[in-house]
């Protein structure tokens, strides 16, 4: 029996941690593959889904004319409204990057360049906007802003990667500041909330020093922005994927580049927080975050360097570890299954292929690999051996799979009949 449904109201889901609570979803799939409900075209972009009760929201732009947000109907993907704004330029890899954050009466999102909005979702306007350059000072970051707006009570949090100020949080109302904190360098990965301590607290990684090998890990307090604990034991020169918790005082930390991936220790005393690191390891996943399955860790340890030549694809693939920092077994070549992104619900990995946009239900466990299914929703060539860029999050709601191709987006029946 489907379990009820859960909205996807931001990036990566409810926990943002691309974790959800249905069950009731299929195990396997028809010859012909599971049911496509609906496919709607976008132009060329990388912009995951939101959904929120029967719509769904994603950021597209139509190339160096307009950044816009669309409202879809969730049962069938024809549009209900859309949000228009001129476009500032083309970032590097053209097309929308983030998530957008939906709430009851209104929907937030920032563009490449740093533009934050605040959507009403009765009217179809901005109530406000402000760009992160003009008010701060930001510095855009190598591929533009991907973050998403993140909301924690009435605070909306964003980072202008500024050089006096590195992480902002407004009025989400009125767009107005509430606080600002030093600066943090810069990044493509996005701040998430965690718990430690028994204390919410927005968790950020950035690069402050790219030839010096110099990186952050900051955590502040959502309320006020002080920064409760910051440290420089992780490094990557360009960080994507979020921080994931492990158990009740790690930090997993990941990313491409050959930066590899740490396993830290949080540990509190009264107002006081200590980092340690317990291990480190050479792979990492580039673009999407680790999962911890019942005292394991899995990701996708795809990136540049090893996505491109085939002895060292046999390194990568869908990797399982243990927390203390052994890894079990990987998939290789086979699949491989590039810089895809997952969700992980009714007890599987739910894999879209970042280089085919393959869909894969995948059984987790220490003991091996084990694909409960797979099907080429997207039609790709298999027999051609090229990324054609899939790598947007895909989207759980309803037992509705939502999955970007770049100028495509899916919504798949995974419901049980």
């Amino acid at each position: 029996m489907l379990a009820p449904a859960a909205d996807w109201p931001h990036f990566l889901g409810p926990d943002r941690n691309a974790v959800s609570g249905e069950t009731g979803l299929v195990r396997s799939f028809p010859e012909e593959g599971p049911p496509i409900l609906w496919e709607k075209e976008l132009e060329v972009g990388f912009g995951g889904c939101a959904v929120v009760g029967d719509e769904v929201f994603i950021i597209d732009r139509v190339r160096s004319e307009s950044d816009l947000l669309l409202c879809l109907d969730a049962a069938t993907g024809k549009e209900k409204w859309r949000f228009e704004n001129p476009a500032e330029g083309e970032p590097p890899f053209p097309g929308s990057r983030s998530v957008p954050t939906v709430e009851e009466d209104a929907v937030y999102f920032v563009n490449a360049f740093g533009r934050v909005f605040r959507i009403d979702r009765k009217s179809h306007k901005a109530v406000w906007d402000v760009k992160l350059d003009e008010r701060y000072d930001g510095a855009t970051p190598k591929w533009g802003w991907a973050q998403p707006a993140l909301v924690v009570g009435d605070v909306l949090i964003v980072t202008p990667f500024g050089e006096k100020i590195g992480t902002v949080g407004l009025d989400k109302k009125t767009g107005e500041e509430i606080w600002k904190s030093g600066p943090i360098g810069d990044s493509h990965s996005s701040p998430t909330v965690l718990e430690f301590g028994g204390e919410k607290q927005v968790v950020i990684i950035s690069v402050t020093d790219k030839d010096g090998k110099g990186g952050l890990v900051t955590s502040y307090r959502p309320t006020d922005g002080t920064v409760l604990w910051q440290t420089d034991l992780y490094y990557n020169k360009i960080p994507i994927p979020i921080a994931t918790k492990v158990g009740k005082d790690r930090l997993f930390v990941t990313g491409g580049y050959d930066c590899g991936s740490k396993m830290l220790k949080v540990e509190n005393s009264g107002d006081e927080y200590k980092l340690t690191e317990l291990w480190s390891a050479d792979k990492g996943s580039q673009v999407h975050p680790a999962f911890e399955i019942d005292e394991h860790l899995y990701f996708l340890a795809n990136e540049n360097s090893n996505h491109k030549v085939k002895s060292r694809r046999q390194t990568g693939g869908l990797s399982c570890w243990t927390l203390d920092g052994k890894e079990l077994w990987n998939t290789g070549d086979e699949p491989f299954m590039g810089r895809g992104g997952m969700v992980h619900a009714d007890g599987m990995l739910i894999i879209q292929d970042g280089e085919n946009g393959v869909l894969r239900l995948v059984d987790p466990s220490p003991k091996g690999f084990s694909m409960l299914a797979e099907a080429n929703v997207f039609g790709s060539d298999l027999r051609k051996r090229f990324d054609l860029k899939y790598w947007s999050p895909p989207a759980l709601s309803d037992g509705r799979l939502y999955m970007r191709g770049q100028d495509r987006l899916l919504c798949i029946d995974l419901r049980k009949k």
